[in-house]
């Protein structure tokens, strides 16, 4: 028997039947690297709402209190009263949030166990973040997986490569992996509904009919889950469904079964709904009844909600809405060139009919996903919870790099070695970004302004479980502190009914503001605006005459966070 060379060897793992082992091995080591730098060195903690928000439930989760939450807006309290509920005097039903995300969530926090639950004077990030934080990057390696084989079925092994590549030097894709928001869930269940639509149109050009059904039913459940997991992710749904339409319109009683199915998925969360709330969309129905010139915290806040559906104002808000995503379309894409190159893709006649037809079904979804986005609302900052622009950039790169790669052909260049490193300088910028944050970012430790978990977290010793706290951070002090805190309402009389009334089965025994009030505009935002009831006590030094929280402190960092509160908790602990 013949011994193998250390030629063949060599050969075998460079070009032979290891190399492709070696390139997997190669990219996962740098993958995981990658992960593990912004994991323990650039996370900074949470800086979204809905991130802390949808933590503190699934913390009440895991620890056997079901959808519960913490956080209680005053909008809240008037929809039960609406409703003619009974208001729970220990857990407040959670009514806001999907279900999806704080429910698979609560599986590394339980994990992570109780223990390690509570943040430590010490700890400038918080266990369970990371904790949260690490299932999010799982998602989005999983999802990356899943996209390759995308990549493939449209494409070829070359441009699967090449988008993958792309979505792992995306830095927008990895500040949302620590965002601790719900879009690695939605990218993976995202990458997952595109190759079943991509499976179910093959078995159809194909005559495979029972395949056909199989796929396009379960496309329709991945987009319910979707659903469940941020509630705009019905807009996707709606999307794909106009395109079976257009497509697969001689079939409609197989479209109608899977709008049953994806309305089956919903069912049960909207009927809990109903049963707590009286509304089976929760709060969230009453976003679209909003003036569009009043912000969301001012209708939360409120106990009195003048609501007006006027074609005038959702004319205004669809408006201003598709603006806010037209002016930052580059950023809300991560400043991808190539995934950006999709939309001149489509002047192309790809050779392949899937291609071509897929990539109408991707502007489908991608049209109905904005109306939603201008609907419900999209901030102008890249990470937000309504960002979801994002969820296209892997799927729109493949037709980017392909594209790409057809202008290439068309130069007549030939050597390999010059269109690779047209393609090395391709992901080099795309890469811009994520080399700015692993090299230039700054040295911040916490996400601060306005938040220092460790002095929130102080809050959860001063006060006991059954009292309540006011805060216009109400999100961080139940995620940090563990403290039932109503949002700051529209007035100081407000909040004093639902102390004297013992509205949430306690007193409210503290009052904590932060730079969210402070820095707001002193004439817009504090004296005229929305904060001008709490003018008094957000200035400083605040003036205490009347109100029932009358001893107070200054916190860290200079003063710029301030405690009210019945009588002085803190000076003996």
């Amino acid at each position: 028997m013949r011994r193998p060379s250390i030629q063949g060897i060599i050969h075998a793992f460079e070009q032979g039947r290891f190399a492709p082992l070696m390139r997997v091995s190669a990219i996962s080591v740098l993958v995981i690297a990658l992960g593990l730098v912004y994991l323990f060195v650039k996370f900074k903690g949470f800086a979204e709402a809905d991130a802390m928000d949808q933590g503190q439930i699934a913390r009440a989760i895991a620890s056997g209190e079901g959808f519960s939450t913490k956080y209680v807006r005053p909008l809240a309290i008037w929809q039960l009263g609406v409703a003619g509920k009974d208001l729970p005097a220990d857990a407040f039903p959670d009514f806001t949030q999907q279900p999806l995300s704080p429910l698979l969530n609560a599986i590394p926090l339980a994990v992570l166990g109780k223990d390690n639950w509570k943040i430590g004077p010490l700890e400038l990030i918080y266990p369970s973040e990371r904790a949260i934080v690490t299932l999010s990057i799982l998602f989005f390696l999983a999802s990356a997986v899943i996209w390759y084989w995308v990549g493939r079925q449209l494409f070829d092994v070359r441009v699967a490569w090449l988008g993958v590549a792309g979505m792992f030097l995306c830095d927008l894709l990895w500040q949302f992996s620590l965002s601790g928001l719900p879009h690695m869930l939605l990218l993976l269940l995202f990458s997952g509904a595109c190759w079943l639509i991509l499976r179910a149109d093959t078995a159809y050009r194909n005559g495979r009919m029972r395949s056909f059904f199989i796929h396009l039913l379960l496309a329709a459940a991945v987009f319910g889950l979707m659903t469940q997991a941020h509630g705009l992710g019905f807009w996707f749904f709606a999307g794909w469904l106009a395109y079976g339409i257009w497509r697969f319109r001689s079939h409609w009683l197989l479209l109608a079964a899977s709008l049953v199915l994806f309305g089956m998925i919903q069912l049960p969360w909207a009927v809990r709904n109903y049963a707590v709330s009286g509304n089976p969309l929760g709060l969230a129905a009453y976003t679209l009844l909003w003036p569009d010139d009043k912000s969301d915290s001012l209708m939360m806040r409120t106990t009195e909600p003048a609501f007006r559906a006027q074609l005038g104002g959702m004319r205004n808000k669809v408006r201003d809405g598709i603006t806010e995503q037209l002016s930052n379309l580059f950023p809300f894409f991560g400043l991808n060139l190539v995934a950006l190159l999709f939309f001149l893709s489509l002047l192309h006649q790809f050779k392949s009919e899937t291609v071509r037809r897929f990539r109408w079904c991707l502007v489908l979804m991608w049209l109905a996903a904005s109306a939603g986005m201008a609907l419900f609302g999209v901030r102008g900052s890249p990470v937000s919870m309504n960002q979801l622009h994002v969820l296209f950039v892997p799927v729109m790169s493949f037709f980017g790099f392909a594209f790409l790669l057809v202008l290439w052909g068309r130069i007549g260049v030939t050597e390999p070695i010059y269109r690779r490193l047209f393609l090395t300088f391709v992901l080099f910028l795309g890469a811009i970004p994520l080399i700015l944050t692993m090299f230039f970012s700054s040295g911040a430790r916490v996400q601060w302004p306005p938040y220092l978990p460790p002095f929130i977290g102080a809050l959860g010793e001063w006060f006991e479980p059954d009292e309540v706290l006011s805060s216009d951070m109400p999100w961080a002090v139940a995620w940090y502190a563990d403290r039932k805190c109503v949002l700051l309402p529209t007035s100081p009389r407000t909040l004093a009914r639902i102390n004297d009334y013992r509205v949430l089965g306690g007193p409210v025994s503290g009052l904590y503001l932060t730079p969210i009030s402070a820095n707001a505009p002193l004439m817009s935002g504090i004296y005229k605006g929305e904060y001008r009831e709490w003018a008094g006590l957000i200035t400083r030094p605040p003036v205490t005459t009347g109100f029932f929280l009358p001893v107070v402190l200054s916190l860290p960092v200079d003063g710029e966070c301030i405690l009210f509160a019945d009588r002085d908790r803190w000076s003996n602990r």
